[in-house]
């Protein structure tokens, strides 16, 4: 009696190795892999754990990189890639203007959601929304005072993660080639300085991403 229990338990447990097995080809099977760059700018500063601004005047900051997107389904993608950001802050204490520039490079990665010709865009045409985990690795740390310049990285944490958000929209251009406009937004959840506590970095900006 115990035996055919175990039997078909085994049978149970094949069956259910066989069907994932067999989603995930079929998942695999339909995949489109596309690469390509991704450039933008933005306006980032430094402040609270979930606040958007702490009393600090925002700077502008660039930020360019590589993209990869793994199309599962149609209107599901995974996204990642290697970024180039700056972030910071800029504010004045007794009457000396201060500005942390951090420069980091980023690995997002991203669950991307879309809708297309189904729910009415032309076709190749896509409203698109991706969120997801970034880890970032601090490159270097500079600070002006009054427009003198020094290095402060070893104030700094090597470190930064946090959340990334995506809304835009993907349009067909050059053939088989896709282009993105995107309105993104990432909130730190790791302190930034190492003699400053509750300081997190928090940047909006607008990108233009190209997919081959």
């Amino acid at each position: 009696m115990k035996q055919k229990k175990n039997d078909s338990g085994k049978r149970l447990y094949s069956l259910l190795l066989v069907g994932v097995l067999t989603i995930g080809l079929s998942l695999a099977s339909k995949a489109q892999m596309s690469y390509g760059i991704k450039i933008g700018t933005g306006v980032t500063c430094q402040s609270d754990l979930l606040e958007l601004a702490n009393n600090c005047d925002v700077r502008f900051s660039p930020t360019i990189g590589f993209v990869g997107k793994y199309q599962l389904t149609e209107g599901f993608a995974l996204k990642s890639g290697l970024e180039y950001q700056q972030k910071g802050r800029s504010f004045t204490e007794d009457h000396v203007d201060i500005t942390n520039k951090l420069q980091y490079l980023s690995l997002p990665v991203k669950a991307e959601f879309s809708a297309g010709e189904k729910a009415g865009f032309k076709k190749g045409q896509r409203l698109y929304f991706a969120v997801g985990p970034y880890l970032s690795y601090m490159l270097d740390a500079e600070a002006k005072l009054d427009g003198i310049a020094f290095d402060m990285k070893s104030d700094t944490k090597d470190f930064d993660a946090g959340l990334g958000l995506e809304l835009g929209m993907e349009f067909p251009v050059f053939n088989q080639k896709a282009l993105q406009v995107g309105l993104n937004y990432d909130m730190g959840f790791v302190e930034v300085y190492k003699s400053e506590a509750d300081l997190h970095n928090k940047m909006a900006s607008v990108s233009l991403g190209l997919l081959f």
